[in-house]
């Protein structure tokens, strides 16, 4: 694995792109992805998915462990959508229905995690190409 440089600026998106999430045994639940970066993601979604995330014991947002499910959504300018595995690690609740979960990927799944990671640096780079138009 190669090491970070610390000057390195790390890719971060926000997004509004709609996907799936599934956990083993359940069906596919729609969800609300609002930011990329390449070591994982975060999703909305609505209290009965929340429910299906979270332990009966543990309905209060917060750190969360061992919780793994797949999420899959399709990137702008890429054909085939992503179906990344990931680690769910915190919850925040916003509303009575509305509830935001950070997740990290799977480290297994570089694929998955290189196409995300193509997509973070296309974006950064017509960013930086819109703000040295607007500069000059």
């Amino acid at each position: 694995m190669k090491a970070l440089n610390p000057l390195h600026r790390r890719l971060r998106l926000q997004t509004a792109l709609w996907g799936e999430l599934q956990m083993a045994g359940s069906t596919a639940r729609p969800v609300l992805v609002e930011q990329l970066s390449e070591q994982g993601l975060s999703f909305r979604c609505d209290f009965a998915t929340s429910s299906l995330l979270m332990p009966l014991e543990r309905r209060a947002p917060g750190f969360l462990l061992g919780i793994r499910v797949l999420l899959s959504f399709r990137l702008p300018g890429l054909q085939r959508p992503v179906e990344v595995p990931c680690r769910l690690v915190f919850c925040r609740r916003y509303s009575q229905d509305s509830f935001r979960f950070d997740c990290e990927f799977d480290p297994k799944e570089t694929l998955q995690q290189q196409r995300i990671v193509g997509f973070l640096e296309r974006q950064q780079q017509m960013q930086g190409k819109t703000e040295r138009a607007t500069v000059a």
